[in-house]
């Protein structure tokens, strides 16, 4: 490696885009640390199959000393960017720095060429534009024959086609297979090959980088593209949607861990380093392997074993936290605890938010009779009384500082609260919107009070219905092309759920909410519950699902149809806010997005704050799926997606289980501002932290 016969990638992972901006960083450690301890040269990445990338890893890849990245993009269920390959260009990061990508052929062409040796596929070899005609099967490859009937044909067609280059870069493995072993055998066959035929087509090994070398030394003018690489590949987390929501709580509970205590004085390093590596283990992109419809043992371990990655990081990064709280604070659990808490802010912006105190079930009476709730200064505070899991919590409204503290203490005695007076079922009101539902439709009117005006499209489905969508007897490979291959896109049925019946589940002066529930193919339960508040301008939506085992490709989602005249969406993806269709590289995925904090409208003089703390994965203006689109406008209603069942491959078959998704919608004039509109997401995704003295 010191001399340069074998090369290090800075890419250990193929990953999907769940990953934040630091631990996208993370990632590449593993190969910076080795690379700097034995004086190895690092700067080159090497990816293959996956399709994409998001954005901030342009970012991560330059921080960490990589200036060239070769890809070989498998394009089923997906495709180059630009639509074709190969293409160089130089990818420019969020910060504005350069890297010289070489988007390549999918990898395993020089084996599909005969080429590697041993034994390979006999079939045409997928180069885009070129159809070579090939008998099929399996051949031991021994000699240079296979090779000199693709090889001088797919020369030939580059040739016709205006290839604009005299070289060609291919990738082999040892065998036809992902995760192959190495093998020699490739070099008696170039130097067949060259014998033969080197006069018109010279054949070498080489490594990436001098490759690359080549490449900046005979291309010149290569052009520059700055914007996010969504990866087609990215919805396959969403076959398991449990295991990615707790994935994301435990990648939100280590970023607390990290906020509370700054200096390291809890929680090391190492420890630190621990959580992020089961993190980034979760997130490389293959959840199981290529057989995953079976009920084989084999299949289930496998899953098994990507879903204890995530409880793992979430474990951890939960103990971890643990510690924290107890060093600022938190008591220990005693038969007599006092009623005392702390509420911390932990990010560096002033907050206003509700928190809610817990009371545990044996304690139940002390908040049956009149209590307070006073601070450390003597002010009380206005309080409501909720049902919680194994007790009570005390909900109140709190605001504080960047970084603040406060003190409360629930004190027995005082008047006695009113009884809540039941409101309205057919919605709410307070200064900042009016929000209403009605039976079957569900809610189907949001007014901003500030402007009078709707913030919903009303062609739309209603704010928060379930939207089923099936594709019966779809066939996934035929959906999904292989090596260019002509795509059957399924027949879709897409089903709008029905609201069935609405009750007031909460009522009170800190928040009323109330349950909707809707009747939609493919679930056996669907509710609603909507929370809003008289002193806050927020809406929390929470979805509990139960779906059903389907085992035609299906996908259940949420609708947010919200509007404001000429505004925009905006994506959290790592990295910096993007718009889709608009901040993305020609030619990727606009069928779907994977974010991270969630999403906003963004208008001239208004915006709309969508946060979505536990479901990754939007479409927006309408459902995608199979689409292959590479065009979209970053307007109209965006759609959470649920559960996703597409793939034949890596991924789960069966979505089934019960899973509950939150969300918390947010309008204001200052979110005409892109960065406060989603410093807001931020805020919504990470509530304030409350321990019990």
């Amino acid at each position: 490696m010191r001399c340069g016969v074998l090369e290090l990638s800075a890419t250990y992972l193929h990953l999907t885009e769940l990953l934040d901006q630091g631990h996208l960083h993370d990632s590449l450690k593993p190969a910076v640390a080795f690379a700097r301890q034995y004086g190895i040269p690092l700067d080159l990445a090497m990816s293959a199959d996956v399709n994409g990338f998001s954005w901030g890893m342009a970012d991560a890849l330059y921080d960490a000393g990589v200036r060239f990245l070769s890809t070989n993009i498998n394009v089923h269920h997906g495709n180059y960017p630009f639509g074709t390959a190969p293409v160089p260009f130089y990818w420019e990061s969020p910060g504005g720095k350069r890297i010289l990508v070489w988007s390549g052929m999918a990898y395993h062409k020089a084996n599909i060429l005969g080429l590697m040796g041993g034994w390979s596929p006999d079939v045409d070899p997928g180069i885009p534009g070129i159809t070579i005609a090939s008998p099929g099967g399996w051949v031991d490859v021994q000699d240079i024959s296979m090779a000199e009937r693709k090889v001088l044909a797919m020369v030939e067609g580059l040739e016709q086609s205006g290839y604009p280059y005299d070289f060609l870069p291919l990738m082999g493995s040892g065998l036809y297979t992902d995760n192959s072993p190495p093998t020699d055998a490739y070099c008696t066959l170039i130097a067949a090959w060259n014998q033969a035929h080197g006069d018109r087509v010279h054949i070498r090994s080489a490594t990436l980088g001098e490759f690359f070398q080549h490449l900046v030394a005979t291309v010149p003018n290569i052009p520059t593209f700055r914007g996010d690489w969504p990866d087609w590949w990215s919805e396959g987390a969403i076959a398991t949607p449990l295991d990615t929501l707790i994935f994301r709580n435990a990648q939100r509970v280590k970023r607390t861990v990290e906020l509370l205590d700054p200096d390291q004085r809890v929680i090391g390093q190492q420890q630190l380093d621990q959580i992020a590596h089961k993190l980034i283990m979760y997130a490389e992109h293959t959840f199981g392997y290529s057989h995953t419809n079976s009920a084989s043992l084999l299949s289930q371990q496998i899953f098994a074993r990507k879903s204890k990655l995530a409880v793992e990081a979430d474990e951890l990064a939960g103990a971890a936290l643990e510690d924290v709280l107890r060093s600022r604070g938190e008591g220990p659990f005693t038969a007599r605890r006092p009623f005392s808490y702390r509420v911390i802010n932990q990010l560096p912006i002033a907050r206003q938010a509700v928190v809610h105190l817990p009371v545990d079930f044996w304690e139940v009476a002390v908040v049956e009779q009149p209590f307070q709730i006073i601070d450390e200064t003597g002010k009380r505070y206005q309080h409501q009384v909720a049902n919680a899991p194994r007790g009570r919590a005390v909900a109140v409204v709190v605001e504080l500082g960047p970084g603040e503290e406060r003190r409360l203490s629930l004190v027995p005695g005082g008047a006695a609260a009113d009884a809540p007076e039941v409101g309205p079922l057919s919605g709410f009101e307070n200064p900042w919107y009016r929000i209403g539902w009605t039976p079957g439709a569900g809610v189907d009117s949001l007014v901003s009070s500030a402007s009078g005006r709707s913030l919903l499209d009303a062609a739309a489905p209603a704010l928060g219905a379930p939207v089923y969508q099936i594709f019966p007897g779809g066939n996934r490979s035929a959906a999904a092309g292989f090596a260019h291959s002509p795509r059957t896109i399924p027949h879709a049925e897409v089903t709008v759920g029905s609201c069935v019946a609405i009750h007031q589940s909460s009522v009170g002066p800190i928040f009323c909410s109330w349950i909707l529930e809707y009747q939609v193919p493919g679930a056996s339960v669907y509710e609603l519950e909507i929370t809003c508040y008289p002193d806050l301008p927020q809406i929390d939506l929470t979805a509990r699902l139960r779906k059903h085992d389907v085992q035609d490709p299906e996908g259940m989602y949420i609708a947010f149809p919200l509007a404001l005249e000429g505004a925009q969406w905006y994506l959290d993806k790592p990295g910096g806010p993007i718009r889709p269709g608009i901040d993305q590289l020609p030619g990727t995925c606009c069928d779907y997005y994977m974010i991270q904090h969630g999403a906003a409208l963004v208008g001239l003089h208004s915006g709309l704050v969508l946060a979505t703390p536990d479901a990754p994965m939007v479409q927006i203006g309408g459902l995608h799926l199979w689409d292959f689109g590479t065009q979209i406008e970053p307007v109209g209603p965006l759609f959470s997606w649920l559960t996703n069942n597409k793939w034949e491959t890596n991924f789960k078959q069966i979505c089934g289980g019960s899973y509950e998704f939150r969300y918390t919608i947010e309008a204001g004039r200052e979110f005409s501002d892109v960065a406060l509109a989603l410093r807001c997401c931020q805020a919504h995704n990470y509530p304030l932290v409350v321990l019990r003295e």
